[in-house]
């Protein structure tokens, strides 16, 4: 044997090692190749004045419909220097634009120089609040029975197992006993994947209890948003884009959005990523305000907006998926998100509720005042912003500026 053979055959076998390499990933990518490219996206940081699209998306268009009247400065009721300090606040936490709106007329619509009026802002888990009114929707349809149905009633691969137990009111009191997954980089389980994967239904559906009984504690879990948002898929026999633009997006008169899915074609996600206008959340507020009506349309009945803003058991600051700050603070501490929050007391007037997004994106309702404010920003990348925002600072100086 020459000494040129035993170096051919390492070679020939590194060869065949690197085509089994390149074949293996080739098979992995292309089974999940959404995945892949979520998780890839997941290390680029976000863009502080940029549109942060989530692909792939479904289109959503109303038809504009609803517009509010706007106040000359003349006739507003909130002072131009309340304004005027509301601005400088959403200004120096990065915010792409804020609107305030006293009576059902706008007091100011504020957008950042980087930013435009239709441009789409990311909403995170605003998106949340959308799944307890449109439970309240589909019992008065009669596709759902009652808010304390079990889930495996709807979910029919639950149907014989112990999480079919859980009640939809305890998905949408964050009550539901499902177990958290946790943080990680590594691209091979399930606590990476209920986010990125192409078939992220498979993995909610996949998620385990957790070791205490639902409805005893509050633990806020994405989860929970994303099995009501597959069951009301279920329910009503539509894409959850259709069900957003007819039951929604076209009543409240709203303009174009997005929601972001695992895949194209595929489900769309419920606990977070729907894209909007600044308008289109300020229109959402008049529904809230005016407890359930909007441009006109009766959206849910006030028998259960009442139910989606009164405190649960568990949790005295959250209803159904819906933030209350009716409390002092606001919100306790250990509950003001991961994203720079601080809560140092109440609001002024404790009826006021809100939802809430990573990155402090904000609808703040306040029925005693009839007041309504929008704040919304960065929402992608690591750190979308910078520690210290007082969630109750927009509100509280808002009613301050209140004319007598």
């Amino acid at each position: 044997m020459t000494r040129s053979q035993p170096t051919k055959r390492r070679r020939r076998i590194g060869l065949w090692l690197l085509l089994i390499a390149v074949v293996a990933v080739q098979v992995v990518y292309w089974q999940d190749p959404w995945f892949w490219r979520n998780y890839v996206r997941f290390f680029q940081s976000g863009d502080p004045t940029g549109v942060e699209m989530l692909p792939p998306g479904e289109e959503i268009r109303g038809d504009d419909s609803y517009v509010l009247p706007v106040a000359a400065p003349e006739q507003r009721t909130v002072s131009a220097a309340a304004l005027a300090d509301m601005e400088r606040f959403a200004a120096e936490y990065g915010s792409h634009a804020l609107i305030v709106i006293h009576k059902g007329v706008i007091q100011d619509e504020w957008y950042a120089p980087h930013w435009q009026r239709d441009l789409l802002t990311q909403s995170q888990s605003m998106h949340k609040s959308l799944m307890g009114l449109f439970v309240g929707m589909a019992i008065a349809d009669g596709k759902i029975g009652s808010a304390d149905d079990p889930v495996g009633q709807y979910l029919e691969e639950w149907r014989d197992d112990p999480r079919g137990r859980i009640t939809l009111r305890q998905l949408m009191q964050m009550s539901s006993g499902l177990a958290q997954y946790a943080f990680t980089l590594n691209p091979f389980t399930d606590d990476n994947r209920w986010l990125n994967s192409g078939f992220s239904g498979d993995v909610m559906l996949r998620t385990p209890l957790a070791d205490w009984e639902p409805g005893t504690r509050y633990d806020y879990n994405n989860v929970n948003s994303e099995l009501l948002g597959m069951v009301l898929v279920r329910v009503y026999g539509q894409r959850y884009s259709a069900l957003l633009r007819d039951r929604l997006w076209l009543p409240m008169g709203g303009e174009r959005a997005f929601v972001h899915t695992d895949r194209p074609g595929g489900r769309a996600y419920t606990s977070c990523c729907l894209m909007a206008p600044a308008m289109d959340w300020a229109r959402f507020g008049m529904l809230l305000l005016n407890r359930g009506e909007v441009n006109g349309r009766r959206i849910v009945s006030e028998e259960w907006f009442r139910e989606m803003i009164t405190p649960s058991p568990s949790a005295g600051f959250y209803g159904l998926q819906i933030w209350l700050g009716y409390g002092d603070p606001a919100v306790p501490p250990e509950h003001a998100g991961s994203s720079g929050a601080i809560v140092p007391g109440p609001f002024l007037a404790r009826d006021t509720f809100m939802t809430w997004g990573r990155g402090q994106q904000h609808l703040f309702v306040v029925p005693s005042r009839e007041l309504i404010v929008v704040r919304l920003g960065p929402a992608l990348g690591r750190s979308p912003i910078k520690p210290g925002f007082d969630v109750t600072y927009l509100v509280n100086a808002a009613i301050r500026g209140l004319d007598p």
